[in-house]
This record gives C-alpha cells, structure tokens and sequence, in this order.
C-alpha cells in the first residue's frame, strides 16, 4: 500500500441527558469505535433548556416553573456525568477526547445535532432499547447533516483497537451506496479484511456481477476486496444483512441509506429502517 492514507479527524458523539441519559456502557462503545474510526473526539453533552411556562394558575398549583427548573437542573448533572465518564473511557482507550456541553431548547436537541454534525466527519450514535430517543437523533443526523452516521447497538461492548478486522460493503449500485463507499474510504484502506455484499434480488440493480466495477475502484485505492453474492430469497433484507454479519463476523457494515418524503410522512427504505432500529454491528450510513 502507498504511503498516502486518508484519515478521519473529527468525530462527534452526542449524549443526551433529557428524558433519560445515553447509557454509560453506550459512551464507552462509542468512545472505543472512536479509536477504531481515527481521530479526535468530541463528547458533546446535551442540556435541556425547559420554557418558563408563567402559568400563574399551575404555578400555584403545581409549581410548574420550579419543576421546570428542577428537571434544568437534572439535565446539567447528567451532563457532568456523562463528561466525567467519557473522560475516563477515553484515557482508557487512549482517544484524545474535548468534552463540549451544549444547550439545546426542548425538543430541538436532535436538530442542534444534526446542526453540529455538518461540520464533522462523522456523528457516533448507539441506537437500541436501552437509547430510545437516539434513534430520532441518527434520523436528523443521517438526513439533515449531509454527512454520515456511525450507528451502534447500545447493548454492543466495543473494544478500543486500531481500525476494523472485517468491513462489509452493502452493494446495489445505487447513488447512495456510491456515497457510502466514499466516505468509508479511510476505513477500507485500513481494515483487515474488505467484503462486498450484494443481496441478489433485493433491488433490481442488485444482479450477479454489479460489483465488478467497485473492485475495480478499490483496487485503485490499492484496497483489495473479494464479493459475496446472497439471494435474498424470501427474507427481510435486515434478516439477510444480521446473519451475513453473524456468519461472516464482520465488524462495520458499510451502506447507503434510502428515505424520502411522501405524503407529510418521511419513508425509510427496508434496510435503512432495519439498521435504525436493531444495527447488528457499528454501522457506517451515508445518505
């Protein structure tokens, strides 16, 4: 390989605090992907900031405003916390690492993310049961940033390492592969083993043989890559991908992500939404 490699050098991992915290076991995942992504970090805590309501009515009755405050309050600790956490995981993992707290009006954190992720090279967010208000910030992040998400599974223990063992590709010849693949570049070039997976007949540009042309691109970026072709058969594509990811024991999944407006309604693709909701692995997903 040439001495040339390009690098990621700026990652954002927000934590919430309000309703509840992103889990200290997701920040510690989070941290570690950091160090297998490259680059610094950046923790970026994310306070409430609760309207005063000057309800005089429930105010006398319920106080409403002091809750407010309270609940302000709440939000300013865990965000301490959650500081004090990745700190620690980070001089663990040895990822240089800036705390940056942030306030956000109520019910505008996932904006003020996908706000902050414009400017970085990639958002880590953990999705799962255990973080269900994260999976609203990967939708703003993967659809309102223009730049792509690393999603992993909240209940995922990572461990820190230098790059990735296993990197899959998920290949349809679409757009928004073409845009995963070249964002994923600085991990290809570095992981072990590069795989690209075409789910033969799960799109109609999903044939035998589309992949030919993308080993021909990552050859020029001196990346060797072999192919595997799995007919989708009667499966869900985010069954497919699961057990692919099990069998074959890949670390990062590489894919593009489909979603659209219809109708006042936003519509996700089959495997985009499979991936929002139950990642088998860290996920990169550009859009």
């Amino acid at each position: 390989m040439g001495s040339f490699a390009m690098t990621f050098r700026d990652l954002l991992l927000p934590a919430l605090t309000y309703p509840d915290t992103t889990p200290d076991r997701a920040l510690r995942s989070g941290v570690a992907l950091a160090r297998r992504l490259g680059g610094n970090l950046t923790l970026a805590p994310i306070q409430v900031d609760l309207p005063e309501l000057r309800n005089p009515v429930a105010n006398a009755l319920i106080d409403l405003d002091r809750k407010a405050r309270m609940e302000e309050a709440r939000s300013a600790a865990a965000a301490q916390l959650e500081g004090v956490c990745g700190r620690i995981a980070a001089e663990e993992a040895s990822v240089p690492i800036t705390v940056a707290p942030v306030t956000a009006k109520l019910y505008e954190e996932v904006d003020e993310i996908a706000r902050m992720s414009r400017t970085r090279d990639v958002c880590l967010v953990p999705v799962g049961p255990s973080a269900p208000e994260s999976r609203g910030v990967a939708e703003a992040v993967l659809f309102g940033s223009g730049r792509p998400v690393a999603l992993y599974p909240d209940d995922l223990e990572i461990s820190p390492a230098d790059g990735f063992g296993a990197v899959a590709v998920a290949w349809d010849g679409s757009p928004r592969a073409a845009r995963a693949v070249a964002d994923a570049l600085p991990l290809l070039r570095r992981a072990k083993d590069v795989r690209i997976l075409v789910a033969v007949g799960e799109k109609p540009t999903a044939v035998t043989g589309i992949a030919q042309e993308l080993l021909r691109h990552l050859s020029a970026h001196e990346i060797a890559a072999r192919v595997d072709e799995v007919p989708v058969g009667a499966r869900p594509i985010g069954r497919l991908l699961a057990d692919y990811v099990a069998a074959e024991r890949i670390d990062l999944l590489v894919m593009g992500a489909f979603g659209h407006a219809r109708m006042r309604e936003f519509v996700l693709g089959g495997a985009t939404q499979a991936m929002l909701d139950s990642p088998p692995c860290a996920v990169l997903m550009s859009h």
